[in-house]
């Protein structure tokens, strides 16, 4: 048989086929070697679109079925999945939160505070509020701040600065209130925190600076009225319990105030004031005993 007769018969054997490097063909009669790339194990497999040997005088659809091979190379697939992952990275920095320079400059002046390095703190504060004065929480941190080193004026200050921007914010009032009551004008602090009970009748701070905004101005039965409530609406609070018995002292129920001052003490059992009024109350009962031992422990512990 000469040459071209041989290359005829050769190319009638062929059918068509698809074979990767070092794959086992599938229905293929080849005299012909597939030779190795170069630096690959023959039995390692390539991923990508296989190799398929097609008859030149046949239409090339013909030949290339539909193949299920993971190997074959699915470039709808990739484009897809790549297109899904720049809108996941999309989404991603989307959602990264961008600092922000003046609540990275608040959260420094908290710590500063938190610190107790107050001056870097006051510096951060007012650093702050020159730029942005409408910051609230800047506001009555450093009005708080001011009011701990004594500066009662100045904490005042910005407590009214803060209400003019918020003229209802209840927990500006309060703290405005209790400032007040502590100042000595308590008919301002009075109009403050009944303010804010107007509106919110079980605010528990409103509720206690007012019972003792009342005790200082000798209205007993009206402080029974508020702190009471405070206590009961927050037991846990020793310092209500300890205004109440100032109070139920002064209206004369003794029995309420000796269990009020009883309470305050195992919840304050540092504070000597709990003790030594619950010696008072003790003396008007008529235990003189039992009072003069109040009187040795509230020393005591105020020695400490």
């Amino acid at each position: 048989m000469n040459s071209e007769a041989g290359a005829e018969t050769r190319r009638e054997r062929l059918t068509p086929t698809f074979v990767s490097v070092g794959a086992t063909a599938r229905e293929a009669e080849l005299d012909t070697f597939v030779l190795p790339i170069e630096g690959i194990d023959p039995n390692e497999q390539i991923s990508g679109p296989q190799l398929a040997l097609i008859d030149e005088e046949m239409p090339v659809e013909a030949y290339l079925e539909d193949s299920k091979d993971p190997r074959q190379l699915d470039l709808t697939a990739l484009e897809a999945e790549a297109a899904a992952m720049e809108e996941a990275v999309a989404e991603l920095q989307a959602a990264e939160p961008v600092a922000d320079p003046v609540e990275t400059l608040f959260a420094e002046a908290r710590e500063a505070a938190d610190g107790g390095r107050t001056i870097d703190a006051k510096k951060l504060y007012k650093e702050l509020l020159s730029h942005t004065p409408g910051h609230i929480r800047a506001r009555a941190s450093l009005a708080q701040l001011l009011e701990r080193v004594g500066d009662q004026n100045a904490a005042l200050a910005e407590y009214d600065r803060a209400i003019d921007i918020e003229n209802e914010n209840t927990l500006l009032l309060t703290r405005r209130g209790a400032l007040l009551g502590a100042m000595g004008r308590y008919a301002a602090a009075e109009r403050d925190l009944k303010r804010v009970l107007r509106s919110e009748p079980s605010n528990i701070d409103a509720l206690f600076h007012l019972g003792v905004v009342m005790t200082r101005k000798g209205l007993w039965a009206e402080a029974v009225e508020h702190l009471r409530r405070a206590v009961e609406l927050d037991p846990s609070r020793g310092q209500s319990h300890y205004y109440l018995g100032e109070a139920l002292n002064h209206v004369d129920n003794l029995a309420g105030a000796m269990s009020a001052y009883l309470r305050a003490a195992e919840l304050m059992p540092d504070n000597p004031r709990a003790l030594y009024g619950l010696g008072i109350v003790y003396d008007r009962m008529g235990r003189p005993d039992d009072a003069a031992k109040m009187y040795r422990k509230s020393r005591e512990i105020g020695r400490r």
